[in-house]
């Protein structure tokens, strides 16, 4: 029963990661829709741009899957990235593909340890996993506020609810 439950959790995890890809693949093609100005328009947001936003999910992305393999905190190539919105995006897709499939070979209890600020934390990588999959959710409700404050009505839904029914009719 025990080994049940865990492949029902893990998989629960693999399908956030999933649902992780769809999302952020239908906001990619609605950006991608968009004049490319419109990702380095000044606007109300955590971050000032669209583009920063999406850096900075990016960002967390990257760095946190590079701790949860064990690599330390390292999040250089995107710090660094200098390319085109479109190479953004799809770099970003490349990225939430090896999270996935980490989350679908990880131990989920297995304890991460590391160190921010001097002081020390050990974390299970489900609520690792969890935090990045929720934080990219955040976030990508602020870019299409985002977009919305720049004018741009047609927004294709990105909330899980409608992965789930998208998935349960065989469309992703």
């Amino acid at each position: 029963m025990k080994n049940y439950q865990l492949g029902k959790m893990n998989q629960r995890y693999i399908d956030y990661a999933l649902y992780n890809i769809w999302a952020n693949n239908r906001l990619i093609t609605n950006l991608l829709e968009q004049d490319d100005t419109l990702l380095s328009k000044e606007l109300t947001g955590s971050f000032p741009t669209i583009r920063a936003t999406v850096l900075h999910i990016w960002f967390a992305e990257t760095g946190w899957l590079s701790r949860l393999k064990e690599n330390g905190w390292e999040a250089t190539k995107v710090a660094n990235f200098a390319g085109t919105n479109a190479d953004l995006f799809k770099e970003w897709k490349k990225t939430s593909e090896e999270f996935k499939v980490f989350v679908e070979k990880s131990d989920l209890e297995k304890e991460i340890h590391f160190e921010h600020n001097e002081e020390k934390f050990s974390i299970p990588t489900r609520e690792i996993i969890q935090t990045v999959l929720n934080h990219g959710s955040y976030h990508r409700g602020q870019v299409v506020m985002m977009m919305r404050q720049s004018g741009v009505l047609k927004i294709t839904q990105t909330d899980y609810i409608e992965w789930v029914r998208e998935k349960a009719r065989g469309n992703c």
